[in-house]
């Protein structure tokens, strides 16, 4: 499958990615290489072939745990974070529109 220039442009803007032209038709080719051994594995005969699974424990997550820091490593990183709401870190949505 491959992609156009159109397409991988539009790719690159939704990733928030800035291409320039060279690097779009790099990308064309890359991904178009990338989608081609994509389709190539889908052709394989998989019937017959018990699915595998692992369950999460184990494979070794670890809890989440809190810990404490001092008041001048907090102030540092409070300091050079971009962005600051108060003593909270303000990072970019997710889900939100750039163009807006």
């Amino acid at each position: 499958m491959k992609l156009s220039k159109d397409e991988v442009a539009h790719l690159a803007e939704l990733a928030r990615l800035k291409l320039d032209e060279s690097q779009i038709d790099k990308m064309t080719a890359e991904v178009g290489s990338i989608l081609e051994y994509v389709e190539s594995i889908q052709k394989v005969d998989v019937a017959g072939v018990e699915p595998f699974s692992m369950p999460a424990k184990s494979q070794g997550f670890r809890p989440d745990e809190a810990f404490d820091c001092d008041d001048l490593t907090r102030e540092l990183i409070l300091e050079n974070f971009p962005g600051r709401a108060g003593d909270l870190l303000a990072a970019p949505g997710v889900f939100s529109n750039p163009k807006n």
